[in-house]
């Protein structure tokens, strides 16, 4: 059965420019911000219907992927050196990344992951404003 809130075309346009510029704008505000571009990302593929819910959750974890280790070079280049917590935050990384993959391809419905989503953005906004 479909899960409401999914798109039922597969073959979605996403308009080219719109997207790079989109791109640039999440890379200058995750690094004014200190915040993983996930965040951004998002809300922008879910209010623009370039993307479903479940979709939404597979590209933003990558991209906070790639910005994570992106930014693990760049400490690493400037400073030669690694916080040493980082094997401990592997560990919980992988186990929380394991729990959300299960929730999210067969456990919860759309309507779930957008509230889970609503409250990881408004945590980060609070972060945010109070940091």
């Amino acid at each position: 059965m479909k899960d409401p809130g999914e798109p039922t075309d597969k073959g979605i346009n996403i308009p080219t420019v719109p997207a790079i510029a989109s791109g640039g704008v999440i890379g200058l505000l995750s690094g004014l911000t200190g915040t993983g571009g996930g965040i951004f990302l998002s809300p922008l593929l879910l209010f623009t219907g370039w993307t479903g819910t479940r979709p939404t959750s597979g590209a933003s974890a990558s991209f906070i992927l790639v910005n994570s280790v992106a930014g693990l070079a760049g400490n690493f280049a400037s400073v030669q050196n690694l916080p040493d917590a980082i094997p401990v935050w592997l560990v919980a990384a992988g186990v929380g990344s394991f729990i959300g993959t299960e929730l999210g391809t067969r456990r919860l419905k759309s309507n779930a992951i957008k509230q889970a989503l609503a409250v990881v953005l408004v945590i980060t906004g609070l972060k945010l404003l109070l940091s």
